[in-house]
């Protein structure tokens, strides 16, 4: 089997994360993706106790420990974010499994964004649309059709836009609208990838932390979302 669709056939395991992880671990996964030998020496930083090669697996392994969380959505999110979650894109790609691969690169782009300041403190300031960048060569060198690169695209360039949500607390009627006539549907891959992404973080500089309030701005997006902005739509 070519090398490339190894990786693309970790994606279909319920534990993708070890999947992934073994792929590395037999010298195969630098050769799909050579970028990943730089993401395991940059990462670490005020916000960051790991390398960036470690982090996406811990939040890819996140998501899909959520995914097996029975209560985990509330009742009226549930069946909405699983009919996302279990459909397919336009050239019948599925997007859980374009999610988890944008779950595992949503930092490939922090080697090129690295930058250190005077006072020696690490930035990567940017790469979540270097990110973006890399992902679109990535994903036809993986042999995706455009669409699916496009929505890889997606997960990858917004993966902040629960963070910047959540420091800001800009949640109001203009900047929710914008984000969802830009990003559709996505918007939802794009919320469970930035919680994943936080929490992932979170819990190794403070395990005992409780994210309640992090998913609550999720949660609130994805309800205005499905109950004022499509509904709106559908008027």
């Amino acid at each position: 089997m070519d090398i490339g669709k190894q990786l693309l056939q970790c994606l279909k395991y319920e534990n993708s994360s070890t999947k992934i992880e073994e792929l590395d671990e037999r010298g195969l996964l630098e050769q799909i993706i050579p970028s990943i030998k730089d993401m395991k020496e940059v990462g670490k930083c005020k916000y960051h106790i790991v390398n960036a090669f470690q982090h996406s697996l811990y939040t890819l392994g996140h998501f899909e420990s959520i995914l097996q969380t029975e209560r985990f959505f509330p009742s009226h999110l549930k069946e909405d974010i699983w009919n996302y979650l279990n459909s397919k894109d336009e050239s019948g790609f599925p997007t859980l499994e374009i999610l988890k691969l944008g779950a595992f690169l949503h930092d490939i782009g922090k080697p090129a964004a690295k930058t250190v300041d005077a006072t020696g403190r690490t930035h990567f300031k940017g790469h979540d649309v270097t990110g973006g960048e890399i992902v679109l060569k990535l994903g036809k060198e993986l042999g995706l059709s455009e669409i699916t690169t496009e929505k890889l695209f997606r997960y990858v360039r917004y993966h902040m836009t629960l963070l910047v949500a959540y420091k800001t607390g800009n949640v109001g009627k203009e900047a929710l609208w914008k984000q969802f006539d830009e990003l559709g549907d996505d918007i939802i891959g794009i919320m469970l990838l930035g919680y994943c992404d936080l929490v992932a973080t979170r819990k190794l500089l403070n395990p005992l932390e409780d994210n309640g309030v992090i998913k609550t701005y999720m949660e609130f997006i994805l309800t205005v979302y499905f109950y004022r902005y499509k509904t709106d739509k559908e008027i």
